[in-house]
């Protein structure tokens, strides 16, 4: 019988997830490696391409409007950034009474296994369930605490580990030794981050969206600082770095598709666009801060010099933790096996066409254990938090063993 659960992760998910066992009367624990909603403030500046009606569940709205009398939800075509995100909703969602003393902050989840038995014990055996998981973790001086729990929820996201930049999804020669060095995340370029690139020589490789809003930005300090100037590398070989989704239902995204591609095919010196370019090697400087890579492009390899590296190249899932459970895992994305067929089925339609893909597919040979929210998206970058408030009803109608159990539908 499940009494105890604990959740990896104090983001949307985590948090969405946290409360709904909350309220169904489950002991529930919840752990953080830094603070609430850590991912998200790492690109606090920039504005969601999804509306706040698609970011919140009814449940929460309505727990948060019965504590706090004074709070309001945004309205609902509101775009947050990041921060805003946060502020408004994930940091009062975390002070709930239902949640505020469950959460343990800048506690990181070392690795998980169940007491008494092994991976290869029991093997696809119902029975494993009846051992429970036993969670080390990390306090932020160091110390090392154990937990326990009958079932739990890894919402941890991916945005921590962030994908290689060389050839191949592989580190590229130098990578690992100047990887504190190089920028794999979204900065804030026109705020915080202004000075580590005004007036610099920046190599920007990545083809997504983050790639599209780091130009958008250096396009802005170009203009402001003119001794600013950008390479633009894609692996693909395209003519436009960004994929352009007709009749986009979301503008924010359109918008920002056009200005990025603008920005490539602009032909102005300042930014210098390369497709079907790899980076080989990176070697670092210290005496004059500066990077010396090999970039190859269609087999030709050329040396560069730049001041700064951003590797906007996605992000994948830290499957570290789990090691010692039997996680059924995708080849491709990383992400859990029956989830990952469902998605590469409907690899061709855009996010916005995507909604549940049934409980189902949240299962793991593991009983009890399962990957949700961004991670269980794996290296696919198509995830919506309303997928995720739809698989917190999944995965606690499997929990329950109430296939009809939801409860966003009662709420006003």
């Amino acid at each position: 019988m499940i009494k105890k659960i604990a959740v990896i992760g104090a983001g949307p998910i985590g948090l969405e997830a946290a409360l709904y066992a909350s309220q169904l009367g489950y002991e529930v624990s919840v752990f953080e490696r830094g603070e609430i909603g850590a991912n998200i403030l790492e690109w606090g500046h920039v504005a969601f391409f999804s509306p706040w009606q698609m970011n919140h569940s009814p449940l929460a709205v309505q727990l948060l409007q019965q504590a706090n009398k004074n709070w309001r939800p945004p309205a609902d075509d509101a775009y947050l950034t990041g921060s805003e995100y946060v502020k408004t909703y994930l940091q009062p969602l975390s002070a709930l009474p239902q949640l505020a003393k469950k959460i343990y902050l800048k506690t990181k989840v070392e690795s998980i296994g169940r007491e008494q038995i092994l991976k290869n014990s029991l093997v696809g055996d119902p029975k494993r369930s009846s051992f429970p998981f036993r969670i080390l973790t990390t306090d932020a001086n160091g110390n090392e605490k154990l937990f326990w729990a009958d079932a739990v929820l890894d919402a941890s996201g991916v945005y921590a580990t962030p994908n290689w930049l060389g050839d191949g999804g592989i580190p590229a020669v130098g990578e690992k030794k100047y990887r504190h060095l190089i920028d794999y995340k979204l900065r804030d370029i026109s705020g915080r981050d202004r000075s580590r690139f005004a007036g610099k020589k920046v190599l920007l490789i990545g083809a997504g969206y983050s790639a599209a809003t780091t130009i958008c930005d250096l396009q802005k300090l170009i203009h402001a600082e003119p001794g600013t100037a950008v390479i633009w590398a894609i692996r693909e070989d395209r003519a436009l770095p960004i994929p352009v989704i007709e009749n986009d239902p979301l503008p924010a995204r359109a918008q920002l598709t056009a200005v990025a591609n603008a920005a490539a095919m602009n032909g102005t010196k300042p930014i210098q666009f390369r497709n079907h370019t790899s980076v080989e090697a990176i070697a670092y400087h210290e005496n004059s801060d500066k990077f010396e890579v090999a970039l190859k492009q269609n087999g030709k390899v050329e040396s560069i010099r730049v001041d700064r590296i951003i590797a906007n190249v996605g992000y994948g899932p830290d499957n570290s933790i789990y090691r010692e459970l039997q996680i059924h895992e995708c080849y491709a994305s990383r992400g859990p096996m029956k989830l990952a067929a469902k998605l590469l089925g409907a690899s061709s339609a855009d996010c916005l066409q995507q909604g549940s893909l049934g409980a189902d597919t949240l299962k793991n040979p593991e009983p009890n254990f399962y990957i949700i929210g961004n991670k269980s998206y794996g290296r696919n970058s198509t995830f919506l938090i309303r997928v995720g408030l739809s698989q917190i009803v999944e995965v606690f109608s499997l929990i329950s063993g109430s296939p009809k159990l939801n409860l966003y539908e009662t709420q006003s």
